[in-house]
């Protein structure tokens, strides 16, 4: 759930109002003072936060439970749609340019070759989403 769909009333409620003084204080130094602060985040970001764990995670979801409220849980690894469409506007351009070099040298060893090569660097199998996780995976590297 984002800031944009928490409950208006909910937006406004101060942290150190719903937390133990330790635990609104790790908020506090990231920056998280309300509802709609956290809301922001999922359990991958808050994961991140030092001093953050397991009990912590689950004590945030319980509390957030009684407003009827959770925390989105995208998985680190799995791209978003805006990483998806930059992976399939990539593979587009490499066909593009592909079938460019195919039209410039129709009938040629050397285009045929040039086919070969650009295919055999392609997995034309995998679906979007499983290319577009390999690609940013291996790019963040």
């Amino acid at each position: 759930m984002s800031e944009a769909t928490a409950p208006k009333e909910l937006a406004t409620i101060q942290l150190r109002t719903m937390f133990s003084p330790r635990l609104s204080n790790m908020l506090g130094r990231e920056g998280i003072f309300t509802l709609s602060d956290l809301m922001t985040y999922t359990h991958h970001d808050l994961d991140l936060l030092p001093s953050f764990g397991v009990g912590t995670l689950a004590t945030i979801d319980a509390a957030l439970a009684e407003h009827g409220l959770r925390l989105d849980r995208h998985e680190p690894h799995q791209p978003t749609l805006l990483e998806e469409f930059a992976t399939v506007l990539e593979q587009r351009d490499q066909l593009l340019a592909l079938i460019e070099r195919i039209t410039d040298a129709v009938g040629t060893v050397e285009g045929l070759h040039d086919i070969d090569t650009t295919l055999g660097g392609m997995d034309t199998k995998p679906t979007v989403r499983q290319a577009s996780t390999t690609y940013h995976r291996n790019n963040r590297r």
